[in-house]
């Protein structure tokens, strides 16, 4: 029976599977907002002892309990045990399995789960299976994302304590870039979300289409993307939510083949860095946004960046 229920890293350095772009590992909780737009699909239960066969991506974990987003249809969650054998193919043919731990299933990875229902609505994993490609694809869209997977147990945390881990997280990120003094802006854009929004509708991938065709030639350049939202909700909500329009736009770069190993990893700010007032719906559409800057090497910059 079923019911329904920040600031730079490391460049990433690997192309996104048109299929993990389907479901975004980092979806924002639909609370406070207007959960009429872009909330996380309804909770499934299974019931016990029945069969049950899917694939999504890997919302979060907690312990052995992992929460699996199967597109817009569906939220599952599923209970690993020490019998649940997790593997990817191998072999002539993929027609092998290579058994992997399960510390290796993390936000972001894409697979497909065989299991039975538990006597509380949770699927009992039986077999997880991933492909190489998904589980490096998801160990990199979390490198530098230590805030965000925090986020569910900072929605138990005060307010203070999630700032706190915002501005710590800030610094350590800083830490690891280097160089970015040898670079300057060349074109910025910004994309505007409607309220609780991630996804991107045609406006806004015009927008970017618009930018990508100015970067058509262009040397020597990287992309910043940092993802914002107003006050209204939660700041750990507002700060996933920002990570997931940062996040969308990068993918959308992606399947427009800019490559990855020229965008730096995507981050929210959360309802920081107002560039509106947040008393006024217009200043709130304002704030609702992800800006994207195209940063280039200045010696080429100085030589017409070509």
């Amino acid at each position: 029976m079923k019911n329904n229920a920040l600031v730079l890293t490391n460049v990433v350095r690997s192309r996104l599977t048109p299929l993990l772009l389907a479901g975004l590992a980092f979806a924002p909780r639909a609370q406070a907002q207007d959960t009429t737009a872009q909330a996380l699909p309804p909770m499934v239960t299974t019931a016990e002892g029945e069969k049950a066969k899917f694939a999504g991506v890997v919302l979060d974990r907690h312990g052995d309990t992992v929460r699996v987003r199967e597109g817009n249809t569906a939220l599952h969650t599923v209970l690993l045990t020490s019998d649940t054998h997790v593997g990817t193919p191998n072999g002539l043919f993929k027609m092998g399995r290579k058994r992997r731990d399960q510390a290796t299933i993390i936000p972001g990875l894409l697979m497909q789960v065989e299991g039975r229902g538990g006597p509380d609505g949770m699927v009992i994993a039986d077999k997880i299976r991933f492909s190489t490609r998904s589980m490096n694809t998801a160990q990199q869209i979390n490198v530098g994302s230590e805030m965000t997977r925090n986020q569910v147990a900072a929605n138990t945390d005060s307010i203070e304590v999630v700032k706190r881990r915002l501005a710590d997280s800030i610094t350590h990120v800083n830490a690891r870039v280097t160089n970015l003094d040898n670079y300057e802006e060349k074109i910025s854009t910004v994309v505007n979300f409607p309220t609780n929004v991630y996804m991107l509708a045609d406006a806004q991938k015009g927008v970017l289409d618009d930018l990508i065709g100015r970067i058509s030639g262009l040397k020597g350049y990287i992309i910043e993307v940092r993802g914002y939202a107003d006050t209204t909700g939660t700041d750990p909500h507002n700060l996933q939510l920002s990570q997931a329009r940062a996040v969308s736009v990068v993918r959308y770069l992606e399947l427009k083949d800019v490559p990855l190993r020229r965008i730096l990893n995507p981050t929210g700010f959360g309802s920081a860095n107002a560039i509106a007032t947040n008393a006024t719906p217009d200043g709130r559409a304002m704030n609702r946004r992800a800006t994207v800057r195209v940063l280039v090497n200045k010696g080429l910059a100085n030589n017409g960046g070509r």
